[in-house]
């Protein structure tokens, strides 16, 4: 399971808590319709990764999915947890062009 909670007005910045994976991608996809869809766009998203406490390929590809969205200009991937940093960089994500990942 996978939480999603907004936080921070000035800047908006999500913290994802819990296990992203193929059981809770879908609650992800559902937290950020408006930007996979287009509907709202944000220049910059944060999201605050330090409650992460998993990934798997499936909450990957939803991140690059959620990247490449018509409604998000940039992503930035802070705070990783150790363990989730590390499946980050092993799959080279700090080399797409809309992702930043910030310790």
């Amino acid at each position: 399971m996978v939480e999603v909670l907004r936080t921070g007005a000035a800047e908006p910045t999500w913290r994802l808590c819990g296990e992203l994976d193929m059981a809770s991608v879908r609650d992800l996809r559902a937290a950020f319709e408006p930007v996979l869809l287009g509907r709202e766009v944000v220049r910059s998203m944060v999201l605050d990764l330090s409650g992460l406490t998993f990934i798997d390929s499936s909450g990957v590809r939803a991140l690059v999915d959620l990247a490449g969205a018509p409604g998000c200009v940039h992503l930035v991937l802070s705070h990783p947890d150790r363990s989730v940093e590390k499946v980050l960089h092993l799959i080279g994500l700090e080399a797409h062009p809309r992702i930043d990942i910030e310790s």
